[in-house]
């Protein structure tokens, strides 16, 4: 209503704005389902706090996609995408790339490439006078976030070949600019933790193995690329990495698809939006039977199954689930004769009580 702070668009969603107090009061509102896209850590509060009333969450959390970059790939054709999702937004995107694992006989011109395009990229207010290609950081002590990832791989053996350090005396600000930094270890913060950033991590391997396995060693699993002149190569990869979408010799283009299902696994989150499966997971399935031809057959219970059961009930179960489940033609065929004559000479078949039932091929649940 009017003062509420809510936004309403014809009555199909609302909008409002507010901090944890206002996320806590919509997960606990009363709705049929929700949908939470932000962090790790927070996803864990909203799942914990839907948990009391059992409302289904979606939960599509942080993301450290890796971006592999095989021995024969094209690198003219993959720098633009790899650019694009490192600095695009400022790195601040939940599918950025922010693992770049390329192999050796591609690494030294991949760094090169890289290192030269960062140099060059324009950086200033956005609303400003000059022309530029990154702006700020939405939050301002994310920067200071960024430089502890990057001063501890640092210490551990990285090498920073473009930026890497806030401009000005006491470093400070939200203008952290484009940095490539290289001799990546899995040990380091920068390759385990979201960066959400402007950073651009290479590591280098052997194979693809080797790639794959790297890939794959994170808690997160969200989107993933994998560029590859050799498209069944390719797809072998992509095949065996930990994540919710892989783009081949593409960046997020499962992203820019709205008919393909969005997601990931591990810590980037459960279930899907987008799609059909996610347009599905918003209703409810209800699952219905009814006889298809009623008008001239109707569904009945076997009389030797109607209460009180027939003496050849349990002979008749059992025939009946080696008709669907025997190992072979004749074990079948023996089952329909049983069945036969339990409908039609009950009194040619040989009884069995429910005590006897197991000789005669039926479990009957009860503990032995």
């Amino acid at each position: 209503g009017e003062g509420s702070g809510v936004t309403r668009f014809h009555a199909l969603w609302e909008v409002d704005a507010g901090y944890g107090d206002a996320g806590h009061a919509l997960v606990t509102s009363g709705v049929d389902k929700l949908v939470f896209v932000g962090s790790t850590a927070i996803g864990r509060k909203v799942m914990e706090s839907a948990a009391g009333t059992l409302t289904p969450v979606v939960l599509e959390l942080g993301g450290k996609d890796p971006f592999i970059v095989c021995d024969d790939a094209d690198l003219n054709q993959l720098m633009p995408f790899a650019l694009r999702g490192t600095f695009q937004s400022m790195g601040q995107n939940c599918t950025g790339a922010e693992r770049f694992i390329v192999q050796e006989g591609a690494h030294d011109k991949f760094v090169d490439m890289a290192v030269t395009a960062a140099r060059a990229l324009r950086q200033g207010p956005a609303l400003g006078p000059n022309f530029v290609d990154c702006g700020a950081l939405c939050m301002p002590n994310h920067a200071a976030h960024l430089q502890s990832l990057v001063d501890d791989a640092v210490a551990k053996g990285a090498t920073v070949l473009a930026g890497g350090q806030l401009p000005g005396e006491g470093s400070v600000g939200q203008f952290y600019p484009p940095t490539v930094i290289t001799s990546m270890t899995p040990d380091m913060r920068i390759m385990r933790e979201e960066v959400f950033g402007p950073i651009l991590p290479i590591s280098k391997v052997a194979s693809d193995e080797e790639a794959i396995a790297l890939a794959n060693d994170c808690p997160f699993g969200l989107g993933s690329s994998v560029f590859s002149s050799n498209q069944a190569r390719a797809r072998a990869i992509a095949a065996r990495m930990h994540a919710g979408m892989t783009s081949i010799n593409d960046f997020a283009a499962t992203y820019m698809s709205q008919s393909l299902p969005f997601g990931g696994v591990k810590d980037s989150g459960f279930d899907r939006f987008g799609g059909v499966e996610g347009l599905r997971g918003c209703c409810y399935t209800k699952a219905v039977c009814e006889d298809r031809l009623p008008s001239l057959m109707k569904t009945n219970i076997p009389p030797m199954l109607q209460y009180p059961v027939s003496e050849v009930a349990f002979d008749f179960v059992a025939a009946l689930c080696k008709l669907f489940y025997g190992l072979g033609f004749i074990d079948r065929m023996e089952a329909l004769v049983i069945m036969a004559k339990c409908f039609l000479m009950p009194s040619s078949v040989k009884r069995h009580s429910a005590a006897g039932a197991q000789s005669a091929g039926l479990k009957t649940g009860k503990s032995e």
